[in-house]
C-alpha cells in the first residue's frame, strides 16, 4: 500500500543527501539503534521490491549494524549506525512506475523521482569535471593541498564510475557523498555521518567497504 506523507518524507531526506554532499548533514533519528545482535525485518512496503536485489545483504558493514531499512515507490534506502555516527545507502529507480493509487501525489512523486536522479548525475559530471581539470594543472594540485585532497573516481563493478567529492586541505579536506549513476538509470548515494574525515585517502577508507557491499551487477 502506497503511503503518501512516508514518501514525501523519505523523498525530502534522499534530496538533503545528494544535494549537500557533505558529512554531517543527514538528520539524527530521535529512536534509540538497535544493537549489532538485533536482525531488521523488513517493512511489509519491501516485499518483492526489485532494487532490494542490489542492496548489500550483509547485517553489519563497517563494525556498523544495520539500524534502519526503507522501501518506496522508487527507492531503497539502508541505515547503518546509530544517529550521528550513521552511514546511509539510497538506491533510486529513475524509470520505476509510479504507483497507480498515488492519485493526486503521481505528479509530485515522478518529478521528485526525476529530480533526485538529475541531482546524483549532476553531482557525478561536477566531481569528474573538477578533478580532470585539477589534474592538467601541477599548480592547480599543489594548490587544494596535493592529491590527496582531489576528489575520489573508482570504477565500479559495472562499469560506471563512483565519486566521492573532497575539499581542499584549507577546508580541512570535508568529504562528501559516494554517488554514482548506473545504467543511465538508477542512482546511487551512499553519506557517512563522520566529522573528521578528511582526505581522499580517508574518505576511500570510508565508503569502500559500502560500496563493495552493493551488488550493483544485480540491476537489469
Amino acid at each position: 500500500m502506497l503511503r503518501p506523507v512516508v514518501i514525501a518524507l523519505s523523498l525530502a531526506s534522499f534530496a538533503a543527501l545528494t544535494a549537500a554532499c557533505s558529512n554531517g548533514e543527514a538528520s539524527a533519528k530521535a529512536e534509540a539503534a538497535p544493537s549489532a545482535a538485533t536482525k531488521i525485518a523488513l517493512p511489509p512496503e519491501c516485499e518483492n521490491h526489485p532494487l532490494l536485489a542490489a542492496m548489500p545483504t550483509a547485517q553489519t558493514i563497517a563494525g556498523k549494524p544495520l539500524t534502519e531499512v526503507e522501501c518506496q515507490a522508487f527507492s531503497v534506502a539502508m541505515t547503518y549506525g546509530e544517529p550521528g555516527t550513521s552511514a546511509k545507502i539510497v538506491l533510486i529507480d529513475a524509470k520505476a512506475p509510479i504507483p497507480e493509487d498515488a492519485g493526486a501525489l503521481g505528479g509530485l512523486l515522478a518529478t521528485a523521482q526525476k529530480t533526485a536522479y538529475e541531482s546524483v548525475s549532476r553531482g557525478v559530471i561536477m566531481t569528474k569535471g573538477v578533478r580532470e581539470a585539477a589534474l592538467t594543472s601541477p599548480t592547480a594540485v599543489a594548490s587544494v593541498g596535493g592529491e590527496n585532497y582531489l576528489s575520489v573516481v573508482m570504477d565500479g563493478p559495472t562499469g560506471e564510475p563512483a565519486v566521492i567529492s573532497v575539499e581542499p586541505k584549507d577546508a580541512d579536506g570535508r568529504v562528501g557523498a559516494l554517488m554514482s549513476v548506473l545504467k543511465g538509470r538508477y542512482a546511487l548515494s551512499i553519506g557517512i555521518e563522520q566529522d573528521d574525515l578528511s582526505g581522499a585517502d580517508a574518505a576511500r577508507a570510508a565508503y569502500q567497504p559500502y560500496f563493495n557491499a552493493m551488488r550493483l551487477s544485480a540491476l537489469p
